[in-house]
């Protein structure tokens, strides 16, 4: 058991699974399974492993707020896409990343995005569902908190990326698998059985080449950016491409209030030194 919790990347990591394995086994001893109290009794050791540096935080931000450096830019985007493109299936996994990173669906969003919610003459899109694993079983779900939201997608992406085209290609593409029986949901992004992606088999078997072929990822998968990076494309892409209002891109990107889209990637530090630098001008 100590080996296992060891096993943990980070301390985080070790005391949830330590937490996890303590309630199984103090349910074993309770009912009699176990006999050894001791069981319960371990903790994440590092053994020799280097102890990460404190996460340093921008004085006068709140702690949401998003590091440019932590959102790939138009060129990174299209480079996971190029790389997503190469793979099997590439051009429609091609299409997710582009739709994720300019429309702000969340994974689960997309996995459960039906032909039905997509309007291509108003490239509006309605987020009323999402997929959710429970005890191993997929199903769908209301949206984050429960809230359902309408987002838009652009005609081209800024990289020249067609979206508005290659979603409305891919609505005839996913009615006539409806038809034929072989996506009968009407998924815009079905699993090669024609079904909703589990996330873990997505992120293996889809992700995790396409991240080292675009850089995205080192030989040993160690990298800034993840698949949810997308969503932060789309806000600050909003926010300072198309110069979005920011109630209006919260509303769009699903965040709880605008107090949220503000915190994450407008900031306060800019407006700080501007101020300051009137002031003593």
């Amino acid at each position: 058991m100590q080996k296992v919790v060891n096993a943990a990347p980070t301390a985080g990591e070790g005391a949830r699974l330590r937490r996890a394995l303590s309630a199984m086994i103090t349910a074993g001893i309770a009912a009699g399974y176990l006999t050894n109290p001791k069981l319960a009794q371990v903790h994440w050791q590092p053994a020799g492993r280097a102890v990460p540096a404190p996460a340093v935080t921008l004085q006068g931000e709140s702690a949401q707020f998003v590091d440019p450096s932590r959102v790939p830019s138009a060129d990174d985007v299209a480079r996971l896409g190029a790389a997503l493109a190469a793979g099997r299936r590439g051009g429609l996994h091609e299409l997710m990343a582009c739709t994720a990173a300019y429309t702000g669906l969340r994974q689960g969003e997309l996995f459960a995005l039906t032909l039905g919610q997509v309007d291509p003459e108003t490239r509006v899109i309605d987020v009323d569902r999402k997929v959710i694993e429970v005890a191993g079983q997929l199903t769908g779900g209301a949206p984050k908190g429960r809230k359902r939201r309408k987002t838009i997608y652009p005609a081209r992406t800024p990289s020249g990326y067609p979206l508005a085209e290659q979603i409305a290609a891919r609505i005839a593409a996913a009615r006539a698998e409806q038809a034929a029986g072989t996506n009968p949901l009407g998924l815009l992004f079905p699993s090669p059985r024609g079904t909703w992606w589990r996330s873990s088999n997505f992120d293996r078997r889809v992700l995790a080449p396409a991240y080292q072929l675009a850089s995205w990822r080192d030989e040993h998968g160690n990298g800034s950016w993840t698949w949810h990076s997308l969503r932060h494309v789309l806000c600050t892409t909003a926010l300072f491409t198309w110069k979005l209002d920011p109630a209006d891109v919260s509303a769009i990107a699903g965040h709880a209030n605008v107090r949220n889209t503000l915190d994450m990637y407008i900031g306060t530090t800019a407006g700080i030194l501007d101020r300051a630098r009137t002031a003593t001008s």
